[in-house]
């Protein structure tokens, strides 16, 4: 089985088009939808939007379900200049940019207490396998390394900057920081697709409202790919 968190609605409606045999299932004020996709059993869930709700739905549906690993899939902010609205941003790393623990001697920005990691990698094979998947889609371009994660809706293109110089990266977004850090925890597998929905900058918040459904539909046709070649 397949563990899939999306935040939002619009997300997780995407990856509802090709899921057959659904059941609806609620549990502990999260939702998740049982289904079938491509021949392969999956769980979706709704997450909600920000690291506390990522992370608590991330734990309930580890001691719930236990898929084999998870996938967040989901838009997200650009960071790096050369990447455009529409493009795929796949995680080598998440970082949880707005962990602050810096003023203790010997402890830098981003560095989780009781882990002491600032940043936690994707399962390798989870991420090589999107990527060959992910190459067949045209004319999206791809990109990979390290998304940053905080409960901040990136738009100033000052905090842009900020972000950019403490912890480079190529996208920014709200969840996959924790989901990381609670499958670390778990010892489970993880994955992170996200779409390009806005630069984080000015305009971040018309564009994100403008290009969320095509970004979101960009997102899960990756993950359609993965799903139908993963055990190749």
């Amino acid at each position: 089985m397949i563990g899939i968190i999306c935040a939002m609605r619009q997300e997780i409606e995407e990856i509802l088009v090709f899921t057959k045999e659904i059941k609806e299932e609620c549990y502990r004020n999260f939702k998740f939808i049982r289904g079938n996709i491509f021949g392969t059993e999956c769980v979706l869930s709704l997450c909600g939007i920000g690291k506390v709700h990522a992370a608590m739905c991330t734990q309930t549906l580890i001691m719930k379900y236990n898929p084999d690993f998870i996938i967040n899939v989901g838009v997200a902010g650009g960071i790096a200049p050369e990447i455009k609205i529409g493009d795929i941003a796949i995680a080598s790393g998440v970082v949880q940019h707005d962990f602050d623990i810096s003023s203790f001697e010997g402890r830098k920005k981003g560095e989780i207490a009781g882990i002491d990691l600032i940043e936690i990698e994707t399962t390798k094979w989870i991420t090589d396998k999107i990527l060959v998947c992910s190459k067949s889609i045209n004319p999206i371009q791809i990109h990979t390394g390290t998304i940053l994660s905080g409960d901040q809706f990136i738009c100033s293109p000052q905090k842009l900057t900020e972000l950019k110089n403490e912890f480079g990266g190529i996208a920014c977004e709200m969840e996959a920081g924790s989901i990381g850090q609670v499958c670390y925890m778990n010892k489970k597998e993880f994955g992170i697709i996200r779409s390009i929905s806005d630069h984080a900058d000015n305009s971040s918040n018309i564009d994100f409202d403008k290009f969320i459904k095509s970004s979101s539909k960009n997102a899960a046709n990756i993950l359609s790919n993965f799903i139908k070649s993963y055990r190749d």
